[in-house]
C-alpha cells in the first residue's frame, strides 16, 4: 500500500462532507447543553441568594412565628382588598375571624396571642416574643413580619 491509500481516522473525517442532518444534530445536543448549563447556573444562583440572605439571627421558633405572621398579614391584605380597608385596631382579628378566614385569635408558637396595630393607613401583627410582653431579646423579642422590632420602636 501507498501512503497515499491509507487515511488516518482524522483525515476521512476531514474529506467526508457533513450533512445538513449531522449539522442540525450537532447544534441541537451543544443547544441543549447550553439551555443545562444556563439551568443549573441559574439554580446555583437562586440557592446562593436564598442561603445569604436568610436570617439566621431567628431562632426556630421565632421563623415559625414570623411565617404565621406573614401570613396573617396576607389575610388582612386579602381583606383590605376586598372591603377596601384595612380593620380598625379595636377590630382587630374579628373581622377575619367572622369570615371565617380564621377560626380564633392567633396564638403564637409559645402560647400567647398575636397583636394587631394599624400603623398609619396599614396595619400589622406583633408578636411579644416568649414572654408575651413588650420588649425583651433574643427569644423574648418582639417580632413582626420583618424580623425583630427595634427596641426603639417599641410603644
Amino acid at each position: 500500500m501507498t501512503p497515499e491509500q491509507t487515511s488516518s481516522p482524522t483525515s476521512a473525517r476531514e474529506a467526508r462532507p457533513v450533512s445538513g442532518k449531522q449539522a442540525r444534530a450537532r447544534s441541537s445536543r451543544l443547544g441543549r447543553l447550553l439551555l443545562l448549563g444556563v439551568f443549573l447556573g441559574a439554580g446555583l444562583l437562586a440557592f446562593a441568594l436564598v442561603w445569604a440572605t436568610e436570617d439566621n439571627t431567628l431562632t426556630p421558633t421565632q421563623r415559625q412565628a414570623r411565617e404565621q405572621i406573614r401570613r396573617l398579614e396576607g389575610f388582612f391584605k386579602a381583606h383590605h382588598r376586598l372591603m377596601g380597608f384595612f380593620p380598625t385596631q379595636a377590630q382587630g382579628f374579628q373581622p377575619l375571624i367572622d369570615s371565617k378566614v380564621i377560626d380564633g385569635p392567633p396564638i403564637d408558637p409559645w402560647g400567647h396571642p398575636y397583636v394587631y396595630r394599624m400603623e398609619g393607613k396599614t396595619g400589622a401583627v406583633l408578636s411579644l416574643g416568649s414572654d408575651g410582653k413588650p420588649g425583651g431579646t433574643g427569644d423574648a423579642a418582639d417580632l413582626f413580619s420583618g424580623g425583630i422590632v427595634a427596641q426603639e420602636v417599641q410603644p
